[in-house]
């Protein structure tokens, strides 16, 4: 089992924070696993595809997300991609956000909360995971389940009233119509009211002059606590894929797509989550 590699650790509040990261071999359709520590829970986690990176071969034609997603106790986060139709491997890292209270006890299980849902069959599945009421989401995840020439990640994000989380994935170039399942992450109101933390969530649109091939956004909150995060590919014709949507520190979100076998320029939406002292927004 690998080491996680601890990237930061940050206190804010009750909480107790640690972005953790673990990295796979070179691979065609590269996994990786990373585990949350013992008496700690994930609160979000994301994905980057190193596919210009010592894994690729001379002219890499990509290598794109599936799947970035916790299990259903919040205690492993699993992610995923693959070449398409042109070998390309890659490596895959795996970042979570993990959470104790801030004395290192574990986080009392009435207090948090997953929640998954799959979608029906289709070649763009769609589908959104819903938290109980009494419950803000801090971060989600969604994988594809494709069988065929594969079903790729275009979308990852919370819903825009903070109780769900969205995950979208399409075919590409080959019909595979494939199931998505979706995770949503949550932390009760009540219990973050009482330790006077308030969710906040920002979201950007990417600041490009004009749609990109390769798009790529760096999200920066000054002063933040990432707990999550997420992104949306607003593609036109064939599509653009995510390659990378992760958290860089507690305050940057990164998220990254391209367009595969035909032009496709395309923009980014980028969320972060997480918790700032003067927020007011969802509790």
């Amino acid at each position: 089992m690998t080491t996680p590699t601890v990237v930061d650790s940050y206190k804010f509040g009750a909480l107790h924070f640690q972005l953790l990261k673990v990295t796979s071999s070179c691979a065609q359709h590269p996994t990786a696993t990373v585990n949350a520590p013992a008496g700690s829970v994930i609160l979000g986690g994301g994905a980057y595809v190193d596919w210009t990176g010592p894994c690729a071969s001379i002219n890499p034609a990509g290598n794109l997300l599936t799947a970035m997603y916790p299990n259903d106790q919040g205690t492993s986060w699993t992610v995923a991609s693959k070449d398409h139709d042109v070998p390309s491997p890659a490596s895959i890292s795996a970042y979570i956000v993990v959470a104790t209270l801030r004395d290192g006890l574990p986080i009392p299980a009435d207090y948090y909360k997953v929640v998954s849902v799959t979608s029906a069959k289709a070649q763009h599945p769609t589908a959104t995971a819903t938290l109980p009421d009494g419950f803000v989401v801090v971060g989600g995840g969604a994988k594809a389940n494709w069988t065929g020439d594969g079903n790729l990640l275009y979308g990852s994000y919370p819903t825009p009233d903070g109780k769900g989380w969205v995950g979208a994935s399409k075919d590409h170039a080959h019909p595979d119509p494939s199931t998505i399942t979706v995770w949503a992450i949550g932390l009760k109101k009540s219990f973050l009211s009482d330790a006077s933390m308030t969710v906040n969530f920002f979201t950007r649109q990417d600041l490009s002059p004009a749609p990109a091939n390769h798009p790529k956004l760096t999200f920066v909150v000054p002063d933040f606590h990432i707990t999550g995060g997420g992104a949306l590919v607003h593609w036109n014709g064939f599509g653009s894929l995510l390659t990378a949507c992760f958290p860089q520190d507690r305050q940057s979100w990164v998220a990254a797509a391209k367009d595969h076998e035909q032009a496709d320029p395309a923009t980014i939406t980028i969320w972060t989550i997480g918790f700032t002292a003067d927020s007011t927004r969802f509790n």
